[in-house]
């Protein structure tokens, strides 16, 4: 096997409590991974940012600034050996077919402290599997590890505080230590099946099913994979595997599902829509004027403005198609918020404004009414005109959910999935900004001064588009249910 691919996907297969997920080779991974969008290349650079402020606590550290995972781990063995350096960041391990990279590593007189740090304000089990796996290889390196913690953003830190108080420290040493040992017990079982000169014979895991590479991988050329119906259990899935069952057209007329997912199954098998009855009742409930309102919002680990928390969710943008019968546009308000300033009460105000009078509030999903309720409780003064806003809303999706399921929703209701089956020439791909993260990075990087001048301006344009084109979906998306109906 190509080494290369041990050292990209061994640490994912470790912390998938020994499920070996042994497959991937590096055509794979390649011809998996296109050009970063804004949204991912704004995380990545939050994380980064996160790693330097975590490494401004340790001012006389060592960074490890090779990227050849060879020299990266000659030059940590110097560091390691030179008594004059009490800490490490990006110590890099490489023994057998293991390889580690240790956030930060200090030295405990001949013992060793391992941090990891997390652009995250809350601890997940999954961390622990992480920190575990590092601590085993660096202790199979001949490193005795005594400590190890982890660095959490802190939810009381505010900007313009000093970076100790960003983090908040969390001591995992039994836990770390006492999985690190479950892990030891599997190292030469991996190391011998990692060494191996040909890849092994790929097997479906059920930890599949959240990987990003599956649809390159086992998914690949499975249309309608078993991992699509919802909420699909363990126990279900094994029994499906076992009757060498992975795709719903294959699933047997008796195997026991809930009346979801046999509505999926149904769908799929007959390649035909489901539509129950109620579908005209819940969308004649729409009281007109209609107003199809979407959000957008914004949220970062190091706070955009003063006296707020980090993970703080700022509405900065709202798109309102205002229609007196179905598909009948009246009207189209819009907001984008200043980005050198908190402009929630703004927001607010407008929004309050813009929806005045009566007539239904359409929306998709729960996440808008989520918003306005932040706002009413950061805005006591508002709570009755906000609230009163939320009184009038239809969820869109909800009434899918419920009522309707096509072949082609892949067993998901986003309007991203629900849109290229009911309206696939109603498209993003024209569009500068094509998705939620990628507007909310673009937001972040207005309010850092990343674009400036013209370009500050067309940016301004593009998040416009983009949040009047959700709602422009939501507008014909209704009409089209209607005609379904009719069919």
């Amino acid at each position: 096997m190509k080494n290369i691919t041990k050292r990209i996907f061994l640490k994912s297969l470790i912390c998938s409590r020994f499920g070996w997920i042994l497959r991937h080779d590096e055509d794979t991974f390649q011809s998996s991974t296109s050009e970063l969008t804004i949204g991912e290349k704004f995380r990545i650079e939050q994380g980064i940012e996160i790693g330097k402020k975590a490494h401004s606590l340790y001012p006389n550290g060592k960074l490890i600034t090779d990227n050849s995972i060879n020299s990266a781990t000659a030059e940590t063995n110097v560091a390691v050996s030179d008594q004059n350096i009490s800490t490490i960041f990006e110590a890099t391990f490489l023994i057998d077919s293991y390889t580690a990279k240790a956030d930060i590593l200090t030295r405990i007189k001949n013992k060793w402290h391992l941090i990891e740090v997390k652009s995250s304000i809350n601890d997940k089990k999954d961390f622990i599997d992480e920190m575990a796996y590092t601590a085993m290889v660096i202790k199979n390196a001949g490193l005795d590890i005594s400590k190890v913690s982890l660095l959490l953003i802190s939810s009381d830190f505010r900007l313009g505080m000093d970076n100790k108080k960003l983090f908040n420290e969390i001591d995992h040493s039994k836990e770390v230590l006492l999985r690190m040992n479950e892990l030891q017990s599997n190292w030469k079982k991996v190391n011998e099946i990692t060494s191996q000169p040909l890849i092994p014979k790929e097997s479906i895991n059920f930890e599949c099913r959240k990987c990003k590479l599956f649809k390159n991988c086992m998914g690949k050329d499975i249309t309608n994979h078993i991992f699509d119906i919802p909420r699909l259990s363990q126990s279900k899935f094994d029994k499906l595997i076992k009757l060498g069952v992975t795709c719903i057209e294959d699933i047997p007329k008796d195997f026991p599902l809930t009346d979801n997912q046999s509505i999926i199954k149904k769908s799929v098998q007959n390649n035909t829509i489901v539509l129950k009855d109620s579908l005209m009742k819940e969308l004649n409930l729409v009281s007109w004027p209609a107003f199809y309102l979407d959000f957008e919002t914004v949220m970062t680990a190091i706070p955009l403005y003063p006296d707020i928390a980090p993970y703080t969710q700022i509405p900065t943008q709202y798109s309102i198609h205002k229609c007196t019968d179905v598909d009948v546009i009246d009207s189209h308000f819009e907001f984008l918020a200043d980005p050198f300033k908190d402009s929630r009460l703004d927001f607010a105000k407008r929004l309050i404004a813009d929806l005045y009078g009566d007539g239904s509030i359409i929306v998709y999903s729960s996440f808008e009414k989520n918003i306005i309720k932040k706002l009413s409780e950061v805005f006591p003064s508002l709570d009755n005109e906000l609230n009163s806003l939320v009184d009038r809303f239809i969820d869109l999706e909800l009434i899918i959910k419920k009522n309707f399921y096509h072949p082609n929703f892949h067993g998901k209701t986003s309007i991203k999935n629900v849109l290229p089956a009911l309206l696939p020439n109603l498209s993003y791909e024209s569009l500068e900004i094509s998705e939620g993260d990628s507007a909310a990075a673009a937001f972040a990087y207005l309010v850092l001064g990343k674009f400036k001048g013209d370009e500050a301006e067309s940016v301004k344009k593009n998040l416009l588009d983009y949040c009047k084109q959700d709602t422009l979906a939501m507008v014909k998306l209704h009409k089209e249910l209607l005609n379904m109906h009719k069919i």
